[in-house]
């Protein structure tokens, strides 16, 4: 199966915390749909993968970040979400994920290489809503993956959009 490329962003109404992503022909391959906002306690998210046309509902909990100050003054930041109820980055570690970020050597941006059981699943890239400025944004991402892998590359550009997280392995 060949390797694509898609465009990971938000949807447009700020306050449904969606987000979606496009093929080079701008139809919507996949997509995680806000069903309820809550003030309190995960939110119920739609998560359909309009290639194989399938749709799970999950869990989706606000993010949590933590800064520390550790040893000679370096910061350190620590961001999640619940996802089912689970830390998001364990859950994406149990499914055999593992994730390595870079810095993008042209644009100011984060380039993330996915892992599944020690073989390449994905690369992630932070874009802008054009592509076209220097300084990129973790809301907008190229996701290079197979079909096959949607759903966990999905989820994990998710996990990156939705946290202040810039590095987990």
């Amino acid at each position: 199966m060949e390797t694509k490329t898609y465009l990971f962003q938000p949807e447009k109404k700020f306050l449904k915390q969606g987000f979606f992503m496009e093929d080079e022909n701008n139809n919507i391959v996949y997509e995680a749909q806000m069903i309820k906002q809550t003030l309190i306690g995960a939110m119920p998210f739609n998560f359909i993968n309009h290639i194989s046309n399938t749709s799970l509902e999950h869990k989706v909990g606000h993010t949590v970040t933590t800064e520390q100050t550790g040893a000679f003054g370096m910061f350190s930041t620590k961001s999640y979400f619940k996802f089912d109820g689970k830390n998001v980055w364990d859950y994406l570690h149990e499914k055999g994920i593992r994730i390595d970020s870079n810095l993008q050597d042209n644009k100011l941006g984060m380039v993330y290489n996915v892992t599944l059981e020690g073989k390449e699943m994905a690369t992630i890239v932070t874009s802008t809503p054009k592509g076209k400025s220097v300084i990129t944004s973790s809301y907008y991402l190229n996701v290079t993956t197979k079909e096959e892998n949607l759903d966990l590359a999905f989820l994990v550009a998710f996990a990156i959009a939705r946290t202040n997280q810039a590095f987990y392995s």
